[in-house]
């Protein structure tokens, strides 16, 4: 199953989990697959193409729908981090053979966990359906809800005393988060979910609010903005800091300053290949993701944060620039 390299660790232990092999391919300038990077991963042996829509900006899962006709190769359009975003009108997770929602607490209806199987194809939709899921556990589901309601909620200031109270090892890059737990969805989940698709367009408003200031108050700094579609759900702002020199490191810096205001902020994704338990993988070169990885700052985009934080956030990114 071809994937990109900017991938979650759990997504690819669920590919080897189902004795699948996972095949990494390059990723564009708007950091998702495209139709160019995903061509050289092919093979005779591909069986499927996992589409996922990184930041919630639609990728071009239409051209790679192309490439794949007629090779007998599933598409899986993975709208985790893209609930609610559209392409040509058409919503994504709904392109390909079959797609995936998610709702857990870092996606755009970030709610308790779980997630959504959907498909056009009956036949596909009964062979999801003999998968054999243990029963939900709701005692974790009622756990998660108070974690969500104090520590997620009040995160501005839960965030700092989190990262305070981790360890040295908890803290390491290169750590893997816990394997995603194959059960049912509980029905606290799933309420808590459907609560949530119900506010989903003001969600997606607010979010492409967000963008649009970032736009506007950095477009003229010394970085680049990674682009929203017009209809993104904009999970994230990505920004891309050039380094004046070798070691320089702005991005570190960046995110440093923001954690010290109490905002939570990242960088992205390390590339999976650079990761020790999975440098297997790296059969070729991935060149895009690997130049630019290291310079990557996501900015938050969520309702919860105000357009004054914008601003502050914003300030922040530029004193660090004149000091960088």
């Amino acid at each position: 199953m071809v994937v990109p390299t900017f991938c979650c660790s759990s997504v690819i232990e669920s590919i080897l989990a189902v004795g699948a092999c996972p095949v990494l391919a390059d990723v564009g300038d708007e950091l998702n697959l495209t139709a160019r990077t995903v061509e050289p991963a092919l093979t005779k042996r591909t069986r499927a193409i996992g589409v996922p829509h990184l930041f919630g900006n639609p990728a071009e899962i239409k051209s790679i729908m192309e490439l794949a006709r007629g090779r007998d190769i599933r598409i899986i359009d993975d709208a985790a981090q893209a609930v609610g975003a559209s392409l040509d009108g058409q919503y994504l997770g709904t392109f390909g053979d079959a797609g995936i929602l998610s709702f857990g607490n870092e996606k755009v209806c970030s709610g308790l966990g779980g997630g959504v199987f959907i498909s056009r194809h009956r036949e596909i939709l009964e062979q999801g359906a003999e998968v054999e899921l243990a029963a939900a556990d709701l005692s974790l589901a009622l756990r998660t809800l108070s974690s969500t309601l104090i520590w997620h909620r009040w995160r501005r200031w839960s965030v700092p005393l989190q990262e305070a109270l981790q360890t040295s090892s908890s803290t390491d890059p290169e750590s893997l988060p816990p394997p995603y737990r194959k059960e049912s969805m509980s029905n606290l989940k799933a309420a808590v979910a459907s609560s949530l698709m119900k506010s989903l367009q003001a969600n997606l408003a607010a979010r492409r609010l967000r963008v649009r200031a970032y736009q506007g108050l950095l477009g003229n700094e010394r970085l680049i903005l990674v682009p929203h579609r017009p209809s993104s759900a904009c999970l994230t702002q990505v920004i891309r800091i050039m380094p004046k020199f070798s070691g320089h490191d702005p991005a570190s810096d960046l995110i440093a300053s923001l954690r010290i205001a109490g905002f939570e902020v990242q960088g992205s994704y390390i590339p999976i290949h650079l990761l020790a338990p999975y440098q297997h993988l790296a059969v070729r070169s991935f060149p895009h993701a690997e130049k630019i990885w290291t310079d990557l700052v996501e900015l938050p985009c969520e309702p919860g944060v105000s357009l004054e934080q914008v601003e502050r956030i914003v300030s922040i990114v530029k004193q660090t620039l004149r000091r960088s």
